[in-house]
């Protein structure tokens, strides 16, 4: 069924992506937004003279929560930039002083309907006045723009390039807890997301290009200096961007998968040997894990303070100071590359709330990226530095400090892994870690999901030792 509206005759009716089925619904386990049924419809204009990124969405979906719906919530990351005392950019991010971001919603309806919206930190509540029941369709059309910073971070720009993270309006996950709403953090990832379908046009300046996902379908220049793409992609955890005008690329690869790995300036010789080196990892965990489920992969150096990497289905933002900075060693590099290519395994594929559990997607990728390096690159085991108690049973909000959520989060969770394998030998590893893949993809999975696969594969009593991880 296409959905019913237009905008400036861009997009709307074009795309007939959502069939609602009712018997579909599995009243056992409700999932709300069903990643099956529900579909991302943007349109966005870049004005990079005063870096404002203009868009509409239309967010289509069905009420598969269970029960009716009097309200909404979506997250607006870019509301984390507004004032210097709480953005999660570090100082140095800013390279000319404080610079404010931000998302102004313009319009806001629900099946046509005017809403009552209201901020709470970086979500954004919708009070519908009405109930929507049970298999009812709900489209959401927002018209909003993001101004972006200029700082060197996930969501900014420097140096002629824009990083894209968590730019748009994402529908909140509603689970029998009640909503997961996103908030502003210091550090780690305040989301929790399930998948969709999206549909993008993207109109920016000709001497950019975008580096993404979904795949580009289209290109169309047009006669005012700029270009317009079309893109699309389905079971996307995330919709990210890098634009770019100065660089270098190189493309290699896999199967039927394209790596492509993009430099800044005309350092080629780099791009080629970090889309081999990405090319590698790939392979690894393809075959330690199960395939790699997208047509492209995108390598992009950009700048970007506060973080080594950070990962997007199909796209990875790694740090351009490992070009640069030569304190930085290849042990660090591909550790890093290793550690973002794992999270299309975990956390793209196999999702899971960062918010309330993110040991279960960082500490999974930082042992995967460590096996691939003892496995691949002749490496030993790391000397993990802990944090005490070694307890993972906590939320992003309950650390006090970058280095005390990195040793909770990244080395405990690594740890975790390399004691279990200890436990059950690396033969039980590789079925629990294939039934935990080929159970919860495109879910988002939990603890006890997981130790429900882990119980599943391993015949003997491990609970004694699954506890002592969680109190």
């Amino acid at each position: 069924m296409a959905a019913n509206w237009v905008w400036s005759g861009k997009i709307g009716t074009e795309i007939g992506l959502l069939p609602i089925y009712s018997s579909t619904v599995d009243f056992n386990e409700y999932v709300f937004p069903d990643p099956d049924k529900t579909t991302y419809v943007m349109d966005l204009n870049l004005e990079a003279a005063n870096r404002n990124l203009h868009g509409k969405s239309l967010i289509s979906t069905v009420n598969t929560s269970g029960k009716p719906l009097a309200e909404l919530w979506l997250t607006m990351y870019p509301n984390a930039f507004r004032l210097d005392s709480e953005t999660p950019a570090p100082p140095d991010a800013y390279y000319s002083g404080f610079n404010p971001g931000g998302a102004e919603v313009k319009s806001l309806t629900v099946n046509g309907q005017e809403t009552v919206i209201m901020y709470e930190g970086i979500s954004l509540g919708v009070i519908l006045g009405y109930d929507i029941m049970m298999d009812e369709r709900i489209d959401i059309a927002i018209e909003w723009t993001v101004k972006v910073p200029r700082a060197s971070y996930r969501l900014g720009t420097k140096n002629g390039t824009y990083m894209l993270s968590a730019f748009y309006p994402q529908l909140n996950v509603l689970d029998a807890n009640g909503w997961k709403k996103s908030y502003n953090s210091k550090f780690g990832d305040p989301f929790c997301s399930h998948s969709a379908e999206y549909l993008v046009h993207l109109d920016i300046p000709e001497q950019y290009v975008p580096i993404g996902m979904p795949v580009i379908e289209q290109t169309m220049p047009e006669d005012n200096g700029r270009q317009r793409y079309t893109m699309s992609g389905k079971k996307w955890r995330s919709f990210a961007l890098a634009l770019m005008f100065d660089y270098s690329a190189e493309v290699v690869t896999l199967n039927k998968t394209s790596i492509r790995c993009f430099v800044p300036g005309r350092k080629s010789q780099e791009a080629k040997v970090y889309a081999e080196k990405a090319k590698q990892i790939l392979n690894y965990f393809n075959g330690a894990y199960g395939s790699y489920p997208y047509k492209e992969l995108n390598i992009v150096f950009v700048p970007m303070k506060g973080f080594q990497g950070m990962e997007h289905s199909g796209l990875v933002f790694i740090n351009d100071e490992f070009l640069e900075d030569e304190n930085l060693n290849d042990q660090q590099i591909t550790l890093t590359l290793a550690h973002e290519i794992a999270h299309q395994w975990w956390y793209g594929v196999v999702g899971n709330d960062q918010m309330q559990e993110p040991w279960l997607d960082e500490g999974l990728a930082n042992w995967s990226a460590y096996k691939y390096y003892i496995n691949n690159e002749n490496g030993s085991r790391p000397a993990l530095v802990a944090a005490y108690p070694r307890n993972l049973a906590r939320g992003l909000n309950s650390f006090s400090s970058r280095d005390e959520y990195y040793k909770g989060v990244y080395n405990n969770g690594a740890q975790f892994w390399f004691e279990l394998e200890n436990q059950v030998g690396e033969e039980k590893m590789t079925m629990i870690l294939h039934r935990y893949w080929a159970d919860y993809q495109y879910k988002i999975a939990t603890t006890q999901d997981l130790f429900n696969a882990i119980h599943k594969e391993v015949p003997k009593n491990i609970d004694a030792f699954l506890n002592k991880w969680f109190f």
